[in-house]
């Protein structure tokens, strides 16, 4: 049976192997491992190995080029921008928010995700000493729309009114539909009004319709779901529907960034032929 639109329990699962490929990557310190991580990787070794011989790239790839896109944004937006606040939802054992922390001590930066994983996470930051007012881990469910686990609950009680947030949302929407998303995406853009200047990075996949790269994606993404019980869906065609969608769900700017404009100032993976991941920027003005 596939998951319901409204849990995200078993994302967290999926969320053990991209932290194991942020931490053999040196992205991410050896203790935010965890114990079904190195099992997970190997176990994907084929799929990967195959989907870099048949399409020219893999789903590590892809990992590695969305994560360090965003941290470039992010970094950018810190130095260049003054941003001080960010929401990190669904942040599994992303290595963000520790390493933003300790290059920038100011910032409010709070990680969420669903209470197994965020517990988790929290424990294992906190026994490091990595947590404090300015940065913690909370129990947070993307299609609560009031309570403690909702967006709007964290933001309430985390954040500074008047100050933009920046959110992130790293490997979650591909695991939902369109119809399910949308919604979400409308909330994020809404809290411009509190927090005006606000901004939205996720990321997103244009997948070519056919031809051998197409398979190999596709097998990729279908091992995933089987793992989080999920289908994984791929939203968008072309970057002017990107544009069009946040746009309509009331985002007053987009930019669709393409790897390939990133790849003389920061250290991306090669793929062969044309990246299949896009990071998006959407602002709520």
């Amino acid at each position: 049976m596939r998951r319901q639109s409204d849990d995200t329990a078993s994302i967290s699962f999926t969320g053990l192997y991209t932290g194991e490929v942020w931490r053999r990557n040196d992205l991410a310190p050896q203790w935010l491992g965890s114990g079904a991580g190195p099992w997970l990787y190997r176990g994907l070794v084929p799929v990967e190995w195959l989907s870099r011989t048949l399409g020219g790239s893999n789903l590590r790839t892809i990992l590695l080029q969305r994560h360090r896109i965003m941290d470039h944004l992010l970094e950018h937006w810190i130095r260049e921008e003054g941003v001080t606040q960010v929401l990190e939802i669904a942040s599994g054992l992303s290595p963000r928010g520790h390493r933003f922390r300790q290059c920038f001590p100011e910032l409010t930066y709070m990680e969420t995700d669903m209470p197994g994983m965020a517990e988790r996470k929290r424990r294992a930051l906190e026994q490091e000493g990595a947590l404090s007012e300015g940065h913690q881990v909370l129990p947070l469910n993307v299609f609560h729309r009031e309570g403690a686990e909702s967006m709007e609950s964290v933001v309430e009680q985390c954040f500074r009114p008047g100050e933009p947030i920046v959110v992130i949302t790293e490997g979650l929407t591909s695991y939902f539909t369109l119809e399910d998303m949308v919604p979400f995406w409308e909330r994020i853009a809404a809290l411009g009004a509190r927090h005006p200047g606000s901004r939205y990075l996720m990321e997103t996949y244009l997948v070519p319709r056919s031809g051998a790269f197409s398979r190999a994606i596709r097998m990729g993404a279908n091992a995933l779901g089987r793992l989080s019980d999920s289908d994984v869906t791929f939203h968008f065609a072309d970057a002017g529907e990107v544009e069009r969608v946040f746009r309509g769900a009331g985002f007053a700017g987009v930019r669709v960034h393409d790897p390939a404009e990133y790849r003389e100032y920061v250290e991306l993976p090669s793929n062969r032929g044309d990246a299949v991941v896009r990071v998006v920027a959407a602002g709520t003005g």
